[in-house]
């Protein structure tokens, strides 16, 4: 039986070249990283964040240090605990997160911190050492929430003109 003969291969086809770099201009490629989001932060959205993260922190300790051991006392530090859980949150996705302005977590910073602020002073009956701390996790949730609002809002940037090579 006669052995099928190998046809003769077509011309090999050559890859096309790469483009040279003045095809691309500098602008193609920033607006192509203002689409990845990859924009930088300002340094105040984390460190508003770093803020929040801290105070979140300091609110799990003094669950059993701080707040007093009865019924009221226990109820306060369990609405704190919820106003830690909520701006711990908002806290991690701002540092996780794209850049950019993370207004619900924002707001979530903010809310919990005025909920510390009202807790102290008029919802309360606490020592005022405790009033005290509750008050300065407050202000300090409300300046960490208003630090990370200062994030730029990111969109895409708007195309280069044509250029007419």
């Amino acid at each position: 039986m006669p052995q099928p003969t190998a046809q003769p291969t077509a011309q090999p086809t050559v890859p096309a070249t790469r483009p040279t770099a003045e095809l691309f201009h500098y602008d193609d490629r920033a607006r192509l990283a203002s689409y990845r989001r990859t924009a930088p932060r300002p340094p105040t959205a984390p460190a508003g964040a770093w803020l929040a993260l801290v105070v979140s922190l300091t609110v799990m300790y003094a669950e059993w240090a701080f707040f007093p051991q009865d019924l009221q006392g226990q109820s306060d530090a369990n609405w704190a605990l919820g106003f830690m859980m909520i701006s711990l949150a908002g806290a991690l996705r701002i540092l996780v997160g794209n850049p950019g302005r993370h207004l619900v977590a924002v707001a979530a910073i903010l809310v919990a911190g005025v909920g510390f602020l009202l807790r102290a002073f008029l919802f309360t009956a606490d020592p005022t050492w405790v009033l005290v701390y509750e008050g300065l996790c407050g202000a300090l949730l409300l300046l960490g929430g208003l630090m990370s609002l200062a994030a730029p809002t990111l969109e895409a940037a708007p195309p280069p003109p044509e250029r007419w090579d």
